[in-house]
């Protein structure tokens, strides 16, 4: 998993994107970059609720492959392909994203 350490020593939170998040933790968007072939996916993500803040939570993987990702977001429930899930940049609540 690559993640990353907040330069604030305070507030060492680890992040990470939400395709690696671990299943039932709860989470915070930290970011949303889509990739540079797929512009348009950082506003449909922030449209469908993905926004810096929002908390969110992943719910199951699918098998085989763990894909589709089923993720929570506010009181909406989604299914993300990996790719899409990769855009997201979120921040644990719990102290680990693992």
């Amino acid at each position: 998993m690559n993640s990353t350490t907040s330069n604030n020593p305070d507030n060492a939170s680890l992040i990470a994107t939400l395709e690696h998040a671990s299943i039932g933790h709860a989470l915070t968007v930290h970011d949303v970059q889509a990739p540079h072939a797929a512009p348009e996916w950082a506003r449909w993500l922030e449209e469908i609720g993905f926004i810096v803040g929002e908390k969110v939570m992943l719910m199951a993987r699918g098998l085989p492959g763990g894909d589709p990702l089923v993720v929570r977001i506010g009181q909406s429930t989604f299914a993300l392909r990996r790719a899409e899930a990769a855009c997201v940049q979120v921040t644990s609540l719990e102290g680990s994203l693992a």
